[in-house]
């Protein structure tokens, strides 16, 4: 019996071996269900890849006689131990367009897990541009889902400050509204449970 009840765990042993049970999480985005608009600042997602998602910024367009000089926002994560910010060493962007003598200053802080703090503007005077295309990226963000939770994204503002976009001459600019709705981002795990 002893030989026997040995031989029975020796086999149950090798099957457990050969159950694969490496499940991943993959980030899954839900967009805002408010229709796109020129003028309107909504997040998009532009890329997944495994927990990570690009999330692009946009603003939709044409809108080709704004003046657009600068953007002020946050995107509030509702969930941080769900969803986090990961920093970048650079960012992609295609909404503020440098004219001659002029730079693009980016400032991205996301020192609070719940805040993403945004500011992008041209430095050295000088008009701002227009969106002649359907859309332009405002600023690309990576986010990273934490196992398989769930959390909204959201714009607010800086401060006292709600979100806003700024003309050449420090004015808010009417046209540009941001998302009033929330995206959202999930983890779903996916694979592993046997064979």
């Amino acid at each position: 019996m002893k030989n026997a009840r040995s031989g029975f765990l020796s086999l149950l042993m090798l099957l457990l071996a050969g159950c694969s049970n490496d499940a991943t999480t993959s980030a899954q985005f839900g967009a805002s269900q408010t229709p796109a608009a020129p003028g309107l600042v909504q997040l998009a997602q532009r890329s997944v890849s495994g927990s990570q998602v690009q999330v692009d910024v946009v603003i939709r367009g044409p809108e080709p006689g704004l003046d657009l000089s600068a953007f002020r926002f946050a995107i509030r994560i509702s969930d941080p131990t769900s969803v986090r910010f990961l920093p970048q060493s650079s960012y992609q962007q295609s909404a503020l367009v440098a004219a001659a003598g002029q730079t693009i200053a980016i400032d991205v802080d996301g020192s609070d897990p719940t805040l993403v703090k945004v500011e992008i503007e041209k430095v050295g005077g000088g008009p701002g541009n227009g969106i002649a295309s359907p859309s332009a990226v405002v600023i690309g963000l990576t986010f990273e889902v934490l196992g398989t939770g769930g959390s909204t994204l959201s714009f607010t503002g800086l401060g006292a400050s709600p979100a806003e976009a700024l003309d050449s001459n420090g004015g808010l600019i009417d046209g540009v509204i941001f998302d009033l709705g929330s995206a959202s981002l999930a983890g779903v795990r996916m694979g592993g449970g046997g064979y």
